[in-house]
């Protein structure tokens, strides 16, 4: 039982990295459509098979195997031949390390079994790709007739013959040789399908909010185009007095300076680097934002409970992010139709400026607030949800982050959380 334990802790040991990869590495990569690295495949099978070999079991004594040929053969197909013949000199030098009298016999056998390794890759990858672990398991069969090969030299060459032993374990060992082979095969075939399938996901869910957002700008700036075309024609005509085609072209022009800013704030969205991103007091900033709204929240019956701590210090972009404020207070007042309070607190919590923005309005369900801040989202009656894009885009180029906490029919808490600036940061 003890040599069955064996076998499979070298299974274990030739599938764990694998699996690890799988776990830990995948995600790290840089181009996510690449596999592998050959460096990581060719470390990674020396590692492994210098385990192999330090726990090889004993049949009797003098003979002993292991799976060092399986992350051999590994290299040999994913890596490529010269950092597979790196792999085999790892083994030859510690296989002499560890001596005994069939030391140089395996050690002459190792060429033959990187020759038929260098053959086998090219018969592997040849064919249906769908095959490869079938092929792996006739390729492990042929790897154990290299370690019978090498057990009759050894045992010829010491003039002992094989126990009877032998002849029962050894179908035993081909047969976990060969599953172990495969089994790491499926395995790496299958994160590479699943890495496949996944860039595929990618690239439609890049397409769907391309789709989106084509069709969030088209509707946006078509408003405004039509206001103007509507008034251009009416300017066509002689008959118009001069009062009101003044009246008009101003009209022409407001709206295409709405869709002027339009455009801008899409171009801030697809490109959030921000130039002119300086130090600056975000509570004055608050305070004229807030200074701009007085006039629609007293219209609207909201009242405006600022609390502003002293220096706010943030790095930021002055016109944005009085742009982003504006924006969620305005949101703020809109989802108050009866009227409320609209509270603006700012203070400074764990090295961050904390501003909350606090409404009594009609609240949000957890699919909205989840949704907030996606292309061609709102939760008004009309509207893209473009303000809202930008608003999030722009807070994160900050450095910093809207957290959302709301209660159907009791209100909404808009957190936005920026790093603090400390004084002795600039010089």
């Amino acid at each position: 039982m003890s040599l069955v334990n064996q076998l499979l802790l070298n299974t274990l040991i030739v599938i764990t990295p694998i699996l690890l990869y799988q776990v830990l590495w995948i995600d790290r990569q840089e181009h996510p459509g690449q596999f592998h690295s050959a460096r990581i495949i060719t470390a990674a099978c020396m590692v492994v098979s210098l385990l192999c070999m330090a726990c090889p079991f004993e049949l009797y004594e003098g003979l002993q195997y292991d799976f060092r040929l399986v992350p051999l053969t590994i290299c040999f197909l994913y890596a490529g031949t010269f950092h597979a013949l790196g792999v085999a000199a790892v083994i030859a030098l510690y296989r002499l390390v560890l001596g005994g009298t069939g030391a140089y016999l395996q050690l002459l056998l190792l060429p033959l079994t990187c020759l038929l390794l260098f053959a086998a890759s090219r018969w592997y990858w040849s064919g249906d790709k769908r095959e490869l672990a079938k092929k792996a398991f006739i390729l492990g069969g042929a790897l154990s007739l290299v370690s019978v090969l090498a057990t009759w030299f050894i045992r010829w060459y010491e003039g002992s013959p094989l126990l009877p032993a032998f002849y029962v374990y050894f179908p035993l060992f081909c047969l976990l040789l060969s599953g172990t082979l495969s089994l790491a095969v499926l395995l790496i075939e299958q994160i590479k399908k699943n890495i496949r399938r996944r860039n595929l996901y990618h690239r439609a869910d890049k397409m769907n909010v391309l789709g989106e957002l084509a069709a969030s700008f088209a509707h946006e700036i078509r408003n405004p185009l039509t206001v103007a075309k509507g008034f251009m024609q009416m300017l066509k005509h002689n008959e118009l007095p001069e009062e009101k085609r003044k009246i008009y072209s101003q009209m022409v022009l407001e709206e295409l300076i709405k869709a002027q800013s339009i455009v801008n704030d899409y171009m801030t969205f697809a490109r959030p680097q921000l130039e002119a991103v300086e130090r600056l007091d975000a509570k004055p900033l608050i305070e004229k934002a807030l200074k701009t709204l007085e006039s629609y929240a007293r219209l609207s019956n909201v009242s405006l409970d600022i609390q502003l701590d002293e220096k706010l210090m943030i790095n930021a972009n002055k016109e944005k992010f009085i742009q982003c404020i504006v924006h969620l207070c305005r949101n703020g007042i809109e989802a108050m139709p009866g009227g409320g309070c609209l509270k603006v607190i700012g203070a400074v919590h764990s090295r961050s400026v904390c501003i909350d923005i606090i409404d009594q309005g009609v609240g949000m369900t957890e699919e909205e607030i989840r949704r907030l801040g996606t292309p061609y989202y709102t939760t008004r009656g009309k509207g893209t949800g473009l303000g809202m894009m930008v608003t999030y885009r722009t807070i994160q180029t900050f450095h910093g982050r809207i957290d959302v906490t709301s209660q159907v029919g009791k209100g909404t808490c808009f957190s936005i959380m920026i790093p603090s600036v400390q004084s002795g940061s600039y010089h």
